[in-house]
């Protein structure tokens, strides 16, 4: 297992499980392949940072994977089995970390259930979910237009140079 880790390193082409949502001609993967319909995915590029052996036995392993959006572990686990001439299957799947959300820095269900204790105490600002988007501070009036659906044409060495920004105001 090792040993085939490096191939999965990078930006690769990966398949998608057939049991998945992707939308096939407006229908959903899975729906389909219920429905006994063969399924066709075409690959697509995704980035795999980082893939380690946590632990390993004859029958069972353990992998950490750093990687970007789009990428399925179960397809990682499949591949990995079809190298090795056998199945590979996810067992367990543990989410440690979905953009700037750390599982470290969670709070229970049960604590934000518990009587006496506001929830809101614990709960992170919009902004936070917002750290890997720029932001583009605008005045009351640009604000009001962006509220009514109206777009802005920003210039100056604060304007973002393209892709997805978020607006700030007061």
């Amino acid at each position: 297992i090792e040993a085939l880790l490096p191939g999965f390193i990078g930006t690769i082409m990966q398949t998608p499980p057939v049991y998945s949502a992707i939308k096939i001609a407006g229908e959903r993967a899975y729906d389909l392949a219920r429905e006994g319909e063969k399924v066709e995915l075409a690959s697509r590029p995704v980035t795999i940072h980082a893939l380690t052996i946590v632990s390993a036995s004859e029958t069972e392993a353990v992998l950490e994977a750093e990687c970007g959006k789009g990428t399925y572990v179960r397809s990682i686990a499949r591949d990995l089995g079809q190298m090795l001439g056998c199945y590979g299957h996810v067992t367990a799947l543990r989410r440690t970390r979905v953009g700037p959300f750390r599982e470290a820095d969670s709070v229970p269900l049960a604590d934000l259930e518990a009587e006496g204790v506001d929830p809101f105490d614990d709960l992170l600002t919009v902004e936070a979910g917002l750290t890997e988007v720029p932001c583009v501070i605008v005045d009351r009036n640009a604000a009001s237009r962006l509220r009514r659906g109206q777009s802005l044409l920003l210039r100056g060495k604060d304007a973002p140079m393209g892709g997805i920004a978020y607006a700030s105001c007061d």
